[in-house]
C-alpha cells in the first residue's frame, strides 16, 4: 500500500478577456467560461489595452517537477494511479450537470510573478497570447486552441474528463494515470491544463465559474498530485490473527512529530486480545503480540479540519504484515507541515464484521 503526493512548482492561469496579463503568484486558479456580457460586468476590470471581445475563457495550467516525476517513478511497483486533485474555493452559476477536462500542455511555459489585480497588469511569464513574457506573435502559443482570441496554450496526446451532478463534492479529483505513464515513458513534461469543454468555451452566452486553490493558497488544500500504488505484504509467520472485536490496537513506534523532510516512515501496529484465553506460561498472556486480518486499512484525516486526506481504500491502503506485526508505511513529503494529523485504522474480522478504530493515535509534521 503506498500513497504519495506532490505539489505543484508552478501554476497560473491563463485569460482570453486579458492575453498578456499574468497571474502566476495568485492565490486563486480559474476554470470559468464568462462569455455572457450580460452577466458580468467589465466596467472595473478591463486594464488599460485590454482586448475587448465577447470571449472570456478562463484555463488553469499546473506544473510538477521533473525531480519530483522521475521520485515517484523510482518509488511506484506494481499496478498504479495517478490522480489530479483540486480543491475548490468557490463557484457560480453551475448547471445540475457539467464537466472538466485535464489535459496534457505540449510547451514549456514561465509561471511569472504576477496576480489578477495586479495594476498595470504583470506581463512577465504565461499568458493567453504566450507560453513565457508575450513580446511578439514569434513567441506565442504553437497550434493554440481558441474561441475568438487565439492562444490559450496547447496540448497532445490523451486527456482526462471528470462529470459532476448537483449532489456530487465539486473539487476535481481525476484519474492522469495515461498522461504521467507518457512522462514516464520519455514524453515532455509541460503539465496540465484544467478548462471547461469546447463546445462551453465557444457558446456565446456560456457563464460558468471555477475557482481553485493554487499551490500558492495559505490554506490547506494546494493542488496536488496523488500516485497510489499497491506494494502491501501479509505474512503473519507464527503470529496468530485477531478473531474477535475484543482486542487493542495501540502504535508504540509513533515518535508524535515527524521532519516534512522525512520521505517514509513505517507504523507498527500492536494488537492483542483483550480478554486472552488462560494458559500455563512463563510469561504475560497480556504481551502477546497478535497480526491484524489481512481485509486491514489505514486512513489519514487532517485533526483541526477533519478533512479526509487519505481515505480508507481497498487497494492502496492495504495494511502489511510480517512475522513482527501488523504494519504499514506512509509518505509524509505531501503533508503540510505544522499540521496535525490522526491515524484511523479499520479491520474486517473474519466473522465478516467490520470494526474501525479510532484511538487518537496523532501524529506532527514539523519543518
Amino acid at each position: 500500500m503506498a500513497i504519495y503526493k506532490i505539489f505543484p512548482t508552478a501554476d497560473a492561469t491563463v485569460y482570453s478577456r486579458f492575453p498578456v496579463k499574468n497571474t502566476g503568484l495568485d492565490e486563486i486558479l480559474e476554470v470559468s467560461a464568462k462569455n455572457n456580457p450580460t452577466l458580468v460586468d467589465y466596467s472595473v476590470d478591463i486594464n488599460p489595452g485590454a482586448i475587448i471581445t465577447n470571449d472570456d475563457l478562463r484555463r488553469a495550467l499546473i506544473l510538477f517537477s521533473d525531480e519530483d516525476i522521475n521520485t515517484i517513478k523510482s518509488y511506484r511497483t506494481g499496478s498504479w494511479k495517478a490522480g489530479l486533485k483540486l480543491y475548490l474555493a468557490n463557484a457560480e452559476n453551475l448547471s445540475t450537470t457539467y464537466s472538466l477536462e485535464v489535459r496534457q500542455v505540449s510547451s514549456s511555459w514561465q509561471m511569472g510573478t504576477g496576480k489578477y489585480t495586479d495594476f498595470p497588469e504583470t506581463v512577465n511569464g504565461v499568458s493567453w497570447f504566450s507560453p513565457n513574457a508575450y513580446v511578439t506573435a514569434s513567441n506565442s502559443w504553437a497550434n493554440a486552441s481558441y474561441f475568438l482570441t487565439p492562444g490559450g496554450g496547447n496540448w497532445t496526446g490523451s486527456f482526462s474528463t471528470q462529470s459532476f451532478t448537483y449532489k456530487d463534492a465539486k473539487d476535481i479529483n481525476v484519474e492522469v494515470t495515461s498522461i504521467v505513464n507518457s512522462w514516464f515513458s520519455g514524453s515532455q513534461n509541460s503539465g496540465f491544463i484544467v478548462k471547461h469543454p469546447t463546445a462551453v468555451e465557444n457558446y456565446s452566452a456560456s457563464f460558468v465559474a471555477l475557482n481553485f486553490f493554487s499551490v500558492d493558497t495559505h490554506t490547506i488544500y494546494p493542488t496536488t498530485l496523488e500516485m497510489k500504488w499497491d506494494d502491501s505484504s501479509y505474512t503473519t509467520g507464527s503470529l496468530s490473527v485477531i478473531n474477535n472485536n475484543q482486542f487493542i490496537l495501540s502504535l508504540d513506534n509513533n515518535v508524535g512529530n515527524y521532519k516534512s523532510d522525512t520521505t517514509k516512515y513505517r507504523f507498527r501496529i500492536n494488537a492483542r486480545d483483550k480478554y486472552p484465553a488462560r494458559t500455563f506460561t512463563t510469561s504475560s498472556i497480556y504481551n502477546v503480540n497478535k497480526a491484524l486480518s489481512q481485509a486491514s486499512y489505514w486512513s489519514l484525516y487532517d485533526l483541526k479540519s477533519e478533512e479526509v486526506i487519505v481515505g480508507f481504500d481497498t487497494t492502496y491502503t492495504k495494511i502489511s504484515c510480517d512475522a513482527t506485526s501488523s504494519y504499514f508505511d506512509l509518505y509524509m513529503t505531501g503533508l503540510e507541515p505544522e499540521r496535525y494529523y490522526k491515524i484511523l485504522i479499520k479491520t474486517v474480522l473474519p466473522t465478516g464484521e467490520n470494526i474501525d478504530v479510532d484511538n487518537n493515535y496523532i501524529f506532527k509534521i514539523i519543518r
